[in-house]
């Protein structure tokens, strides 16, 4: 089953998809970094990704559990399994598997120290199926670090209707797939429900005018092209007019872009 099949899903997956996830993961690299800093050192642990991807973190893991650990990468989506994998044998990671899994059911791992969740739950029509997943895969004292977007402050400069537009569009289709759009403001509660102990949160805000923090909004358009087709939420020639003026606007040296704000949470089970 392809990420197109999925569905909750309204991003497409492949190979396009996976280049896409490539940007934004080097957007969010530092924050990210930070983030999994929260954990103790996990040198010779195990570890999860849930809903990999392309296996951006998981390789970060993998870095921070050394040779002696494992990192497991579990995704639905066949094509990127076979692209994570790819990869991982392209830059000679040994300690990493990537496993086609349902994020919301059983998963093939337990007793890990870390399970990382990015850009998963607010796909998801009951986010709470994977937190419980989460749970029960981690040893006691085990952490789970979440990221996830809240579109509520997506802005540019200057003010761009094909911007709006695009963003209005994005909601409108993980809300029709069942999704939250603004899952990240959530997060706390969601994992206090899932049985985590000493939850905290932060959030951050990618900003800027120039480089990959401007690639970013015209490339997730066209990875939510085929969704909005199939959900009748707009026309072939309304998503080129977006596409052409959004290109134009994001082109010119003096305009500046701030994404989703990225919710950060982290908690332990007993």
């Amino acid at each position: 089953m392809r990420t197109e099949d999925l569905p909750s899903h309204v991003l497409k997956g492949g190979e396009e998809e996976r280049a896409r996830l490539a940007v934004v993961a080097r957007v969010l690299a530092e924050p990210t970094r930070l983030l999994l800093d929260r954990s103790e050192p996990l040198d010779g642990c195990t570890a999860i990704d849930a809903g990999c991807g392309g296996g951006d973190i998981t390789f970060e893991l993998a870095k921070r559990v050394g040779r002696a650990g494992q990192v497991f990468g579990l995704d639905l989506d066949e094509d990127k399994i076979v692209l994570a994998r790819a990869e991982a044998k392209r830059r000679g990671i040994p300690n990493v598997e990537f496993c086609r899994a349902d994020v919301t059911h059983h998963w093939p791992v337990r007793g890990v120290s870390v399970v990382s969740v990015r850009f998963v739950l607010t796909h998801l029509v009951d986010p709470g199926k994977a937190l419980k997943q989460a749970y029960e895969a981690l040893r006691p004292g085990g952490m789970i670090v979440v990221q996830d977007i809240d579109c509520d402050g997506e802005f540019c400069d200057p003010p761009s209707a094909a911007f709006r537009r695009k963003g209005e569009l994005f909601i409108e289709a993980v809300r029709k797939r069942g999704g939250d759009p603004f899952i990240g403001r959530r997060l706390v509660a969601l994992l206090e429900a899932a049985g985590f102990s000493d939850v905290h949160s932060s959030m951050v805000q990618p900003y800027g005018g120039e480089g990959d923090v401007k690639r970013v909004p015209l490339l997730t358009f066209a990875a939510i092209r085929d969704a909005l087709i199939q959900l009748g939420l707009t026309s072939i020639q309304e998503i080129g007019g977006i596409t052409a003026e959004l290109e134009a606007f994001l082109d010119r040296p003096n305009t500046t872009v701030g994404l989703p704000r990225i919710f950060h949470a982290w908690g332990r089970k007993q």
